[in-house]
């Protein structure tokens, strides 16, 4: 057996020019390239302005599921109202029944750069779920640029 990566797939996500406390929804994927998926790496891209980050100086990336490609985790209807669609989120709840999937810190001044974060997601969900997706909240005390990118890779054996 081989362990194989594959296509780096976006996400649908409209996080761009995302403001300050905001949060928004990525749009679900359906995992299966492989049967023999061992995990998922996920990369998001976060361009900021040229407004210095204040207080946390970060964006934090929460995580969703479904079991049954329907339901998913933290969707109450008014806070972590995740339906699976790529949206502005009402508010997230503290605690929050999303999973938390790391930060991207944003320590780079009054000038406009890239951030990039690798993550891995199954171990953040404890499995391999039938269909996932992210959230983005901005805790970077100013509204992020216009251009935020995701993607994900599952890796696999062969």
């Amino acid at each position: 057996m081989a362990l194989t990566f594959g296509t780096s797939t976006s996400l649908t996500i409209t996080a761009g020019s995302l403001a300050s406390a905001g949060n928004r929804s990525s749009a679900a994927v359906t995992t299966g390239t492989s049967n023999n998926i061992t995990q998922i790496l996920l990369s998001v891209n976060i361009l900021t302005t040229s407004t210095a980050p204040s207080g946390n100086k970060q964006v934090i990336v929460y995580g969703y599921m479904s079991e049954d490609g329907t339901n998913y985790t933290g969707n109450s209807g008014t806070t972590d109202n995740v339906d699976g669609t790529d949206k502005a989120l009402t508010a997230i709840g503290s605690p929050t029944n999303l999973f938390r999937i790391g930060t991207l810190q944003l320590n780079q001044g009054a000038v406009a750069v890239t951030g990039h974060g690798v993550f891995e997601v199954t171990g953040v969900f404890g499995c391999i779920p039938r269909k996932w997706g992210i959230v983005l909240y901005d805790d970077a005390g100013t509204a992020l640029g216009a251009t935020i990118t995701a993607t994900y890779t599952e890796v696999y054996y062969t």
